[in-house]
């Protein structure tokens, strides 16, 4: 059975983020340049290690949501890439409007 490819596919998504480290506090802001509906790139300035719990707040007008997550890739030069692990239902409906816009701009290109 072929997977729908809407349910991976990760999309150029620019937008305004903060990454916080889980029972530390310790936050910094990102910028968004990859989404999907199972994780997201952030470009960070000091990016947190592989296996780190992490919140990640993305901020796109007129869009807010918020994801928790895990580091599963960082690299100084490439950020970091956040996998979702827990999605809150009030924002599961923003995530999803958030890649229907991208689906629709990409297929209008």
């Amino acid at each position: 059975m072929e997977q729908d490819r809407s349910l991976t596919r990760a999309y150029r998504f620019s937008a305004h983020a903060e990454l916080t480290v889980e029972n530390s506090g310790d936050h910094v802001t990102a910028r968004l340049f990859e989404l999907s509906r199972e994780h997201c790139r952030l470009n960070v300035s000091n990016p947190s290690p592989v296996g780190t719990a992490v919140l990640v707040k993305i901020y796109a007008w007129p869009h807010f949501f918020q994801v928790h997550g895990t580091v599963s890739h960082s690299d100084p030069n490439l950020g970091v890439i956040v996998a979702f692990s827990e999605i809150e239902p009030r924002y599961v409906s923003v995530l999803n409007a958030c890649l229907v816009e991208m689906e629709q701009k990409e297929s209008h290109d």
